[in-house]
């Protein structure tokens, strides 16, 4: 495949909607064929006729029987039983570098084992697990592709086995194995004896075409699998001063500067003005009220919803929300529906210019995402196409519905993630 001559852009979808959201696009002739792909929910245009899904060579069950079963043991400290007096006074916010994947992921690197063992990570708030591709897979199951670095914990003299089963659901499978302890070094700091998991089961479609190994996780943990995450585990050895981390993420081939992670704070660098604050609602997930969405042009609002959640989500790429909101939303902008694919409109690519803002209200405050974002153009040598980066899905009648803001949402704001005081922060991103 040409990049120069062909765009390739990687939507992401929410695992819960993925399935059903785009089945099959009508993309023939002078459109790209879609291809699913599962790591953070994704979907890529590949310029070649879909293909059916590899199933795993091997079936899910077995390796777990393999595996011992425990129960997951308890943290004996949790961050939000901490005083803002406890955190050191010495320590410092450091800065992660990472790389910008066509739009559809940010990765950046971190160290396994002594000596260490480097694999480029993707950060998921929405998961607590860090986990990477085990040499096991390959030796003793053969269900890792032959795509990712693999970690081998003979090779490590600071490794300790654990072995209780772990797993980690996508929309096209499982990622699954065990855990390990061994040191994780991240930007310079290193927490020792950290909870990871050794992935010996992947789905054979996850991170194609991404140089990326793992996930490494920024969620909270909870009842059924409450290690510390290795972000927790910084902060309470002291390595961090604030259970604080924040994004600030470029536009991909923008010139703009190179995307940072800062844990344990935030770098004024990358941001302008004041933040805006939304408190969780649920104690163990990056979730918030909004107030409204709404499209605005200029002063004028064009059309508003009200009532619902959203969630900040750094494995989507993506904007996921109501089915209904979404067609309206979209409709107002133009866009026609795609055959086939509930919930995906395309739009014409010489209007992107003349589109309004989306607007997610939070607290009285209108946090605006552009075209630029919320557009995806695919160009190809003698046709181009332009679709909404806004995508529905339908809800069961015992769900409530909720807003996922993904990558598209966070590229227009520097984002604070405070563990503390339970709450996101939300300032404009120096562009």
């Amino acid at each position: 495949m040409n990049l120069p001559s062909v765009a390739v852009l990687v939507l992401t979808l929410v695992s819960v909607c993925a399935a059903h959201l785009l089945n099959k696009p009508d993309l023939q002739n002078k459109r790209a064929a879609w291809q699913f792909k599962s790591s953070s929910r994704q979907l890529r245009p590949l310029g070649r006729p879909l293909r059916p899904l590899r199933p795993l060579r091997q079936p899910y069950q077995r390796p777990m029987q393999l595996l011992k079963q425990q129960r997951p043991r308890k943290t004996s400290q949790r961050l939000n039983q901490r005083s803002e007096g406890d955190f050191p006074l010495n320590a410092q916010a450091k800065d992660v570098k990472l790389t910008n994947s066509y739009n559809n992921l940010y990765y950046g690197p971190i160290t396994i084992g002594t000596p260490g063992q480097k694999f480029n990570v993707s950060f998921d708030t929405g998961s607590s697990i860090t986990w990477v591709p085990s040499i096991r897979g390959q030796r003793d199951y053969a269900t890792v592709p032959n795509l990712f670095q693999r970690y081998n914990n003979l090779s490590s003299s600071s490794y300790k086995a654990n072995g209780e089963a772990f797993e980690q659901s996508y929309e096209f499978g499982q990622v699954a194995g065990f855990l390990s302890q061994d040191s994780v070094m991240i930007s310079g700091l290193k927490s020792q004896n950290q909870t990871f998991g050794e992935a010996i089961i992947i789905p054979n479609n996850m991170f194609i075409g991404d140089p990326n190994d793992g996930i490494f996780g920024l969620g909270f943990s909870n009842g059924r699998d409450e290690e510390p995450t290795v972000f927790d585990s910084l902060v309470s050895q002291g390595l961090l001063p604030a259970p604080v981390f924040s994004f600030y993420l470029n536009r991909f081939d923008s010139g703009e500067p190179d995307s940072v992670l800062t844990l344990g704070g935030t770098n004024p660098e990358y941001y302008t003005g004041d933040f805006t604050f939304a408190y969780l609602t649920v104690p163990d997930r990056w979730q918030f009220k909004i107030d409204r969405v709404q499209l605005a042009d200029g002063a004028r609002v064009s059309r508003s919803w009200t009532g619902h959640q959203a969630v900040i989500d750094s494995s989507t790429s993506l904007i996921v929300g109501p089915m209904e909101e979404v067609n309206a939303l979209n409709e107002k902008l133009g866009g026609k529906r795609v055959k086939g694919s509930p919930g995906l409109f395309e739009l014409d690519c010489s209007q992107l210019d003349n589109l309004p803002d989306v607007e997610f209200v939070v607290n009285g405050h209108k946090l605006s995402v552009s075209s630029k974002d919320y557009v995806l153009k695919i160009l190809g040598e003698k046709w181009s196409m332009c679709l909404s980066g806004i995508l529905g899905k339908r809800w069961a009648r015992n769900e409530t519905p909720f807003w996922r803001l993904g990558l598209s949402f966070m590229r227009g704001y520097y984002t604070q993630f405070d563990k503390g005081n339970r709450r996101i922060g939300f300032a404009k991103t120096k562009h």
